[in-house]
């Protein structure tokens, strides 16, 4: 006799899990035309509901190695679906992206899309070490000389460039972990006598 004759079976929901986070991009992410996206129950909300979910630092599923292009560094599909969308609730406004683990700052003119802050990112970070910033590494900071020099070797033997370029700086932390905000890092950072922009988001990086 079978004993689970009786019972009435459901169709399961079977679960694949994500082994690159790189290959997913939630329905969220892509909504250029009903901007901000409606609540979703089934997600954590972002602490800025005005910054595209896609590179708000607490709910990026964006796994991005700004040492590669963003066509390389981003799957296709991604990248696709992130093409046309707003990175701002507000297609007025310009966007400026400062760093903790860099001091450069990147002024990216609105509309600002999700796809113009990887892309401007990873141009800012391809442009040559300018001597004037070696030569305050080499006087005030013997740990991120050492640093640089060991990125620098390691992608020379990819690219062939042998010249030290911005994104060496970064290191081995050059992974995408998204944009946050913080007010008093945002004060200290503004260069005197500059105007202030008021979309200003640092952006974080970390190991892969």
């Amino acid at each position: 006799m079978n004993p689970y004759a009786n019972q009435i079976w459901t169709p399961q929901r079977w679960y694949h899990p994500q082994s690159d986070p790189r290959v997913f991009a939630p329905f969220y992410y892509a909504q250029p035309y009903t901007w901000p996206v409606p609540q979703d129950r089934t997600r954590s909300q972002s602490k800025y509901p005005n910054l595209n979910p896609a590179l708000a630092a607490d709910t990026t599923l964006i796994r991005y190695d700004v040492r590669k292009a963003p066509c390389d560094g981003i799957l296709l599909s991604t990248a696709a679906q992130l093409g046309p969308t707003l990175a701002l609730s507000s297609s007025s406004s310009a966007i400026r992206i400062i760093s903790r683990s860099f001091p450069w700052t990147l002024d990216i003119p609105a509309p600002v899309t999700c796809t113009a802050v990887f892309d401007g990112l990873y141009k800012m970070l391809q442009e040559p070490l300018a001597d004037s910033e070696w030569g305050i590494v080499c006087t005030l900071d013997r740990s991120r000389r050492e640093t640089i020099e060991k990125a620098a070797k390691a992608r020379s033997e990819r690219d062939k460039v042998k010249k030290l370029k911005r994104i060496d700086w970064l290191g081995d932390t050059a992974a995408f972990k998204g944009l946050e905000k913080d007010e008093e890092f945002e004060k200290k950072r503004l260069l005197p006598e500059t105007a202030a922009c008021p979309e200003t988001w640092v952006v974080k990086f970390g190991r892969s």
